[in-house]
């Protein structure tokens, strides 16, 4: 059992392009822990299996090997990749393979977290779930940053000193910024929503979605980020929509 689960952690890790640092610190343990899963001498404590799911995007049972129905292929990684390939992401950070190394270091700090915690506090802009991965088709110093498949920008990253990391990612959180309207999608204002209501004891659970939906939250959103507001006011926001009712 618990080999069986360490090489599925493996691949599905593998497949969403993910280091053991990384997967690690999305699930606040450390990289020694996630190599001993995977190597078989050890399991994750039950109640990080929710988590694990979450992260890897997979269900309970895909996790635990136990199959709902009969399917005609059972190569993981096969399947996998068709998933990931069925719907466009709102961001992704793709490179060249000379980049590698660079993020692969980069992803062992918490300058990701730190740029969304920056950009959150300051404009209540929330940087998604950022996808990574290498591209054999870019030039090998080149980076991209792609939302919904669409090219938003496209640069020559030199590799030669130690910011170059920061640089990237410093590169992604403006222009997150700056699309933010159409990067924004129901996923994400549902998050909001649902923060907004742990934080301030259900302020908007009788107001959404019965009253408003996400997708008008959306929408709203997307006019006042095209108009050059902030989005952090989020009670205001939503007492405004409430009032126009």
């Amino acid at each position: 059992m618990e080999h069986h689960l360490g090489d599925t952690i493996c691949q599905y890790r593998q497949l969403r392009k993910m280091t053991q640092e990384e997967f690690a610190s999305r699930l606040g343990v450390t990289p020694q822990a996630v190599s001993k899963w995977e190597r078989g001498s050890g399991m994750p404590d039950v109640s990080l299996l929710k988590g694990i799911c979450k992260v890897l995007d997979i269900s309970a049972n895909e996790l635990l090997g136990i199959s709902e129905t009969v399917v005609e292929n059972k190569n993981i990684y096969a399947n996998m990749e068709i998933k990931n390939n069925m719907t466009a992401e709102p961001l992704v950070l793709e490179f060249g393979a000379d980049v590698i190394p660079c993020i692969m270091e980069g992803l062992k700090t918490n300058y990701v977290n730190e740029k969304r915690l920056e950009l959150v506090r300051s404009t209540g802009i929330l940087i998604p779930m950022l996808q990574l991965r290498d591209n054999i088709a870019l030039q090998n110093t080149h980076c991209r940053i792609l939302s919904y498949d669409k090219v938003l920008l496209e640069w020559e990253q030199p590799i030669t000193d130690d910011s170059a990391y920061t640089k990237i990612i410093d590169r992604v959180a403006i222009c997150c910024k700056q699309n933010y309207a159409t990067i924004l999608n129901k996923q994400m204002v549902k998050a909001m929503i649902d923060n907004l209501n742990d934080r301030f004891f259900d302020i908007a659970k009788d107001i959404v979605p019965e009253k408003i939906s996400y997708l008008q939250i959306e929408r709203t959103l997307q006019q006042k980020l095209q108009n050059g507001e902030n989005i952090r006011d989020l009670i205001h926001i939503l007492e405004e929509m409430e009032e126009a009712l």
